[in-house]
């Protein structure tokens, strides 16, 4: 075990707790932990730079990973794999490019940190880390790996391993975003969170964007998603009334920008230790009509429901390609979950210490949570 690499974990949206770091008072400066406390009035992001606050007297930065969700796999992977395991946390209000800089600062803290106790040890460290990504972590871990690191990747990466990652967003992006949303990404949606969720890129960019995610009801029609004129007028107004006419399409500009490349396949040469796993066995939406004469409602009554994906994101989202083709069935492992509690899955949990531990790989997953 002394062998194996640092391991990193991302966590999704949602993942972190968000914390006013310099209070007066510091009695009640956590404003989201995902469970007990969602201060949804308090996390909004400037309208004009979305790296600031909206609230001029508050810095608010990541505390910890959520609890619940996390803290299973992170001790399953220190007392299995290696205790060199750490957690990722970022700010997931804001944009993935941004989380993914912040990835690399802590790449490099940990392989100094690595290296630095190897070297008292008189051994060689590790040059190396392993990144495993959920959710929205994963698209972290991708803007990282193909857009700072790029042909650096041999020489800095050792394996990648992502779980219900939404390469191709996710409807609950849409339905966060639009007026009367009753869910956020698990949670339910009141007025202070949809507010605040139109002003974070995160939820932006993950926007749908496989084929047919978004269609006209009316025949004939065409359809961009990252058009302001196809969205619901209402909203269109509100957020030009609230924040300026140019507001809303820059968030949209902005968001298409991060699709259009992370959506592109993986290069071939990094899957050779590239692992996807990605949930079925829950009812999730594969696609929604707007109807056009009807003030471009979305209509996620009637929305097209499978239960091809994990109640959040479908796996035409969260199955990953290379060349235009799913990459070998050996790095690709179906998993019948929902997506908050997959890596609480002890079938993922298993399939991910073997990859690490070169036992044979596990065969059967048919069970689910």
């Amino acid at each position: 075990m002394s062998t194996i690499n640092p391991i990193i974990f991302v966590h999704g949206i949602q993942g972190s707790w968000l914390k006013n770091q310099y209070p007066v008072d510091y009695q009640d400066e956590i404003y989201w932990t995902g469970i007990l406390k969602k201060k949804f009035g308090k996390i909004h992001l400037s309208s004009i730079d979305q790296t600031v606050d909206h609230d001029i007297e508050k810095f608010i930065f990541p505390h910890q990973a959520i609890t619940l969700a996390y803290e299973s796999i992170v001790e399953e992977l220190r007392e299995e794999v290696t205790k060199h395991t750490y957690m990722f946390t970022y700010d997931w209000r804001k944009d993935n490019r941004y989380s993914a800089k912040k990835l690399e600062e802590f790449i490099k803290l940990v392989l100094t940190k690595a290296q630095t106790h190897a070297k008292q040890r008189e051994e060689v460290g590790p040059t190396k880390v392993s990144l495993i990504g959920h959710s929205m972590g994963g698209l972290v871990i991708k803007w990282y790996v193909t857009q700072i690191l790029k042909g650096q990747f041999k020489n800095k990466i050792d394996k990648i391993i992502t779980i219900a990652t939404p390469y191709y967003g996710s409807l609950k992006a849409v339905e966060a975003i639009l007026p009367g949303a009753r869910n956020f990404f698990g949670l339910e949606a009141k007025k202070a969170m949809r507010r605040a969720s139109r002003t974070l890129p995160g939820v932006y960019q993950l926007l749908p964007t496989w084929p047919k995610a978004v269609v006209p009801k009316q025949p004939g029609k065409k359809l961009d998603i990252f058009k302001q004129s196809f969205w619901q007028k209402s909203l269109v107004k509100k957020l030009a009334d609230e924040y300026g006419p140019k507001f809303f399409q820059g968030m949209l500009d902005d968001a298409k920008d991060f699709t259009d490349i992370i959506k592109k396949d993986y290069p071939a040469n990094i899957l050779k230790n590239f692992y996807c796993i990605y949930g079925t066995g829950s009812d999730t939406w594969k696609q929604v009509k707007v109807d056009a004469q009807n003030q471009n409602m979305f209509d996620f009554e009637k929305a097209s429901v499978d239960q091809n994906g994990d109640g959040t994101v479908h796996k035409l989202s969260s199955r990953v390609k290379a060349n235009g083709y799913l990459i070998d069935k050996k790095h690709l492992i179906e998993i019948g979950g929902q997506h908050v509690q997959m890596p609480n899955h002890g079938r993922v949990q298993d399939y991910i210490v073997n990859i690490f531990t070169k036992n044979k790989l596990i065969k059967n997953f048919e069970s689910t949570i």
